[in-house]
């Protein structure tokens, strides 16, 4: 998808601007314009008129635009200790989440435990 049509359809869904937006129910965390080939050769989709896919193109010259998405989980291995709001009355949603931080101070402590076993961390922190 070209940018234009992007903002057009954004714009379309929300023409405040206002609503979060997401991928896979992740934040945007950034935006980038790299080289086509740059971390892998970028993949389109052809399309008719109508919309429907009707073949792919890898392309390997010109730019890319990419979008970064950067879930809560996943910031988990920088701050564990993130403060996390709820605005849901799913306990399911709070209860998955906080596994998922316990997963990531898991292995922050495994990885931290691994590097001073290899000695590229002092046992006093340093």
């Amino acid at each position: 998808m070209k940018t234009k049509e992007l903002i057009r359809q954004l714009q379309e869904a929300d023409p405040s601007g206002e609503i979060e937006c997401c991928i896979d129910n992740a934040d945007i965390f950034f935006v980038e314009r790299l080289p086509a080939y740059y971390d892998g050769r970028l993949q389109t989709l052809k399309r008719d008129k109508n919309g429907q896919i009707t073949g792919a193109k890898v392309i390997s010259k010109g730019d890319k635009i990419k979008i970064y998405p950067l879930s809560i989980q996943e910031h988990f291995l920088d701050n564990p200790e993130l403060e996390v709001q709820y605005e849901t009355d799913n306990e399911f949603a709070k209860e998955w989440l906080e596994k998922e931080r316990q997963k990531a101070k898991d292995i922050i402590e495994e990885v931290d435990k691994d590097m001073r076993a290899k000695g590229f961390i002092k046992q006093d922190g340093n």
